[in-house]
């Protein structure tokens, strides 16, 4: 019986990883399709319609609004995409669903922020709740906060996150007529990352987790790694919150925006 209780966590241990790794095929340039507010289901309409209005209060274009249905198994996205011209700054608002036994249930609903430099930096500034799974890069910065729900507080963190790393240069961002685009990009872009860092394979049109980015991934979306993750999470989002409201400037302070430092780069230039 001990032998069997020793067994059981084990199985479950060594067979998920290699569960996850032959079963998620991810598109490599999946279908990606235009979706109307009308078309949002009653579970995230409010909160989408809210927050795009928040944002564009505060100077964001909607530049998108699309839905993915079959880019990884069961599992559905919907999303805005927003950019402010003044500032350089780009937003998401998206929804995922997962679907178990043929009933979709919503996973995450959150917003976010980025930008990118000529110098490489990138920072990302969200409220998702959920633990990542993809290794970043060392010229990326992500920001998790899941308790900052307010759009112009969120947005303020971000800009905070930014000029304290100092990163160089202009901000880039992309064409308003290039969204689809640039969305189906960064799309195949995010992964490609993880082949080069050995967690993902690519057989030329999906993408699929390497024995050592399943376990790695899956690993740490496991107890005890998930809980041990969700704690240091938290404690980072409490101390830059913290932070950010000690700081000198107000927490919703304005700082001057400097259309020099933007850069709007046509997809025919390629990638940034």
């Amino acid at each position: 019986m001990e032998y069997l209780l020793l067994a059981v966590p084990a199985v479950i241990y060594l067979g998920m990883p290699l569960l996850i790794k032959f079963s998620q095929n991810v598109e490599a340039s999946p279908q990606i399709d235009p979706v109307e507010p009308s078309q949002w289901p009653a579970s995230v309409a409010q909160t989408m319609s809210r927050v795009e209005h928040d944002l564009y209060s505060l100077g964001f274009t909607i530049t998108g609004r699309y839905q993915m249905a079959s880019a990884m198994p069961n599992t559905g996205t919907m999303l805005t995409m927003l950019v402010n011209y003044k500032s350089g700054d780009k937003a998401m608002i998206t929804a995922i669903w997962g679907q178990t036994d043929g009933v979709w249930t919503l996973g995450t609903l959150y917003t976010e922020f980025s930008t990118r430099f000529e110098d490489g930096h990138s920072f990302d500034t969200m409220n998702s709740a959920t633990l990542g799974a993809f290794k970043r890069g060392p010229k990326d910065v992500k920001t998790q906060v899941p308790n900052v729900k307010d759009a112009a507080e969120l947005w303020a963190l971000h800009r905070y996150v930014t000029r304290k790393h100092g990163a160089k240069g202009r901000k880039l961002v992309y064409d308003i007529k290039d969204t689809l685009a640039y969305f189906r990009r960064i799309w195949r872009e995010s992964f490609e990352e993880q082949v080069g860092f050995g967690r993902y394979t690519f057989n030329g049109t999906h993408f699929q987790p390497s024995f050592l980015g399943a376990y790695i991934m899956t690993w740490g979306l496991m107890w005890p790694m998930v809980w041990i993750r969700t704690a240091q999470m938290k404690a980072r989002a409490a101390a830059i919150v913290r932070e950010w409201k000690q700081s000198s400037e107000s927490p919703l302070a304005e700082s001057p925006f400097d259309d020099s430092r933007i850069s709007i780069v046509p997809e025919t230039q390629g990638s940034f």
